[in-house]
């Protein structure tokens, strides 16, 4: 079956700058799967946490030994304290940040250098191991205090108990009894610092109050004495003077009169304005002006004869005619007695109207002096009034200061009796000491549950630091996630080592033939499936695996490979192009002393079926006989007929070469083949190597397809270890 040499079918294999240029870049960065690397040192970490247990029982018993540490407390209450000295008993609660305000500030009192001090002072810390060992100049044979007191503040401790009004001042000793006695002293020593302090503050306020009390009493004898001053000049001795009642009363009056008065003078201009216009004539009399009028005796007299006449016409009328002479005599004394009654009444109505006119003048000139006359008398009385007032307004602001002055004195001098009393009051104390230091029985240092797992932890913490960091440095090849961070890598298939196969194989060359159920031979078929479908698409017949460097297994890798092909029906054929150190013969158990091989063919002293030896279906040409293996007939033309006739027997061509590191027959002969793996031994090759050797193929004529990982190193429970036990487990229950 003939194939088309690949560098003949149009393929552009050359990889653009940008790629090229980042690969080494890339290639150096590290990525680490934190379980992966636990998973591969787990025996590692069981070493060490036994090593841990070791080291932390003897430190515990040296510590023991050598440095023990006795421990004490004394418990402090914080008290809600006393808003007034006469409170039976303090509040039942307090604030828990008042609390922990209070706390925190207490720690701070209780080791101030100051208690520090005369606590160290005191004769029953004197007498104690811990000062006299440390802290007792050997010249003088006084203590040093100021190290001593160095030494506690850095030692001392007081931590405040959460959900609790407590907090305590803690202390360690080699020796038992000194733990007591220093803490009892410190203890003694804060309690009268803090008794000082609120002495202190009660004489500070009992002066203050003394002051304020002495100054109010002063300005309370001046007020009564200005009072005295006022009542003897004034007259007042009360707020509720009988005068200013009475001068308001009549004022009142007077308020009442002046505005009678005036509306009566109103009431008089108005009339006295119309009577005028009726003189005038502007304003018509009314009927009641008329019937004044009329009633006048001389106008009655005109009326009565005026009557008399009518009466006299009607009877002439009844006895004459309308046009006779008494009838018109009669009418005209009707007239004339009519005449005389208007002219009568107009005149007694100008008469009437002026003297009407008269009065209301006099009216009005005697209202308008009632009011000048009331309005002066309540000016006077409404003067009076506001001096009375001020008066009283005066002496009630006198009276209040007075009764505040009384007050503050009163409350001065409750103050005081308070303060006295808080004094007297055991309980007014915010802080108080709930118990003495007891006599420690164990030694609170060291302790097994801490020393033994905190040794543990630091052997643990050390050796997983270590292999971190040997993971962060180690640049090789270890697991299929190392080849992400490679770039142009495509991986074609994990091959596991032979310990890490359930099943158990003695070696991995010709797996697929001793051993074809076992993992190993699974996972060159596997690796063989995505090579073919690779070559199959872009139609490659032949295929070099190259390494980087010794050791490989590349050829074990080509050897499975191959009887892969052959069990998939296709016809290969394995070329041993390895001309420094072969070993395709050895493998598939094939004499190759001075037997003819590829060498020959590439230097024509050998036909083609005297180089080809069979072997369980595949077809194996060796490396040739030593003298024909010349390395530079890789880039003759010799090489392209042999590859010619080659690819004209066989569906496929699997060529073995040597190492890319070591040899440069990789890299020439990359250029005269259709496509290239490349087998990277887990462990032993560096990423930085994989990715030049990537990027060099790349280059070439070739189709760079992928990478096989050779012999990785499983991490129990991975993913790979479970894949392969499921295919052992598989495999069993086929059989």
């Amino acid at each position: 079956m003939s194939k088309a040499p690949s560098n003949s079918g149009g393929r552009s294999s050359q990889p653009s700058s940008r790629l090229r240029a980042g690969a080494p870049a890339s290639a150096s960065r590290v990525t680490i799967d934190p379980v992966r690397i636990v998973r591969q040192h787990v025996l590692g970490l069981i070493v060490s946490f036994i090593i841990g247990v070791g080291l932390g029982t003897g430190a515990y018993f040296t510590l023991l030994v050598y440095a023990p540490q006795y421990s004490s407390e004394i418990l402090f209450e914080i008290r809600p304290g006393l808003r007034e000295a006469t409170e039976i008993g303090t509040r039942d609660s307090i604030d828990t940040k008042a609390v922990d305000r209070v706390a925190k500030t207490q720690t701070k009192f209780i080791i101030e250098r100051d208690v520090l001090e005369e606590a160290i002072l005191d004769p029953t810390v004197r007498g104690t191991k811990w000062l006299a060992l440390n802290f007792i100049d050997p010249v003088s044979n006084q203590p040093m205090v100021e190290a001593a007191v160095d030494e506690l503040q850095q030692s001392l401790r007081t931590p405040i108990y959460k959900d609790t009004n407590l907090f305590s001042l803690k202390w360690s000793a080699p020796t038992a009894a000194d733990v007591p006695k220093v803490l009892d002293s410190i203890a003694r020593t804060y309690g009268s610092k803090l008794k000082r302090l609120d002495e202190r503050q009660f004489s500070d306020n009992e002066s203050l109050f003394e002051d304020q009390l002495r100054r109010t009493r002063h300005a309370l004898q001046d007020l009564r004495d200005e009072i005295q001053g006022f009542i003897v000049s004034k007259g007042i001795t009360t707020l509720d003077d009988p005068r200013f009642s009475q001068t308001a009363t009549e004022v009142d009056n007077l308020t009442q009169s002046l505005t009678v008065a005036r509306n009566d003078l109103t009431s008089a201009e108005s009339q006295y304005m119309q009577t005028a216009a009726k003189l005038e004539g502007t304003v018509e009399p009314t009927s009641e002006d008329v019937v004044e009028a009329e009633n006048d005796p001389s106008v009655q007299s005109q009326i009565r004869l005026l009557e008399t006449y009518r009466a006299e016409e009607r009877s002439l009328r009844e006895r004459f005619h309308a046009t006779s002479n008494q009838i018109r005599q009669i009418e005209a004394s009707i007239r004339g007695t009519q005449q005389q009654i208007e002219a009568k009444t107009d005149e007694l109505l100008k008469r009437n109207l002026n003297a009407r006119l008269r009065t209301w003048s006099s009216e009005i000139g005697r209202l308008k002096s009632l009011v000048e006359r009331i309005e002066t008398d309540l000016e006077e009385k409404d003067a009076r009034m506001r001096s009375l007032a001020s008066d009283a307004s005066l002496f009630e602001s006198y009276v209040s200061q007075r009764d505040l002055l009384e007050r503050q004195r009163d409350e001065h001098l409750q103050l005081m009796n308070s303060v006295n009393l808080m004094k007297l009051r055991a309980d007014a104390s915010r802080v108080r000491q709930v118990s003495p230091a007891e006599m420690p029985r164990f030694v609170s240092f060291p302790k097994p549950e801490i020393v033994i797992p905190l040794c543990v932890v630091l052997c643990m913490g050390f050796y997983l630091a270590y292999i971190f960091l040997r993971a962060i440095t180690d640049q090789r090849i270890h697991t299929p996630s190392d080849l992400l961070v490679v770039p142009g890598t495509r991986l074609l298939g994990v091959i596991p080592d032979t310990d890490e196969d359930p099943t158990m194989p003695d070696m991995a060359e010709l797996i697929q033939l001793h051993h074809p159920d076992s993992v190993l031979a699974e996972s060159c078929r596997q690796a063989w499936n995505a090579i073919r479908r690779s070559m199959s698409r872009q139609g490659h017949g032949s295929l070099m695996l190259a390494s980087g460097m010794p050791g490989s297994g590349t050829t074990t890798i080509i050897s499975n490979l191959a009887l892969s092909a052959a069990a998939g029906g296709l016809k290969v054929v394995v070329v041993d192009a390895n001309f420094r150190k072969p070993h395709v013969s050895e493998v598939f158990e094939i004499e190759s002393d001075n037997k003819l091989g590829f060498g020959d063919l590439l230097g024509g002293s050998s036909e083609f079926d005297q180089a080809i030896t069979s072997s369980n279906g595949v077809d194996v040409i060796g490396p040739g006989t030593p003298a024909s293996r010349v390395y530079e007939r890789f880039n003759d033309s010799s090489f392209s007929a042999v590859m010619a006739e080659l690819r004209s027997r066989y569906d496929c061509i699997l060529i073995d070469t040597a190492p890319a590191v070591a040899a440069g027959d990789a890299m020439i002969l990359a250029n005269r083949v259709d496509s290239v793996c490349l087998v990277v031994q887990a462990g032993h090759e560096q990423r930085g190597l994989i990715a030049r050797l990537v990027g060099q193929f790349s280059d070439t004529q070739a189709d760079m397809l992928g990478v096989i990982l050779n012999r990785p190193r499983q991490t129990a429970g991975g993913y790979f270890k479970k894949n392969y036990r499921l295919m052992a487990k598989y495999t069993e229950i086929e059989e």
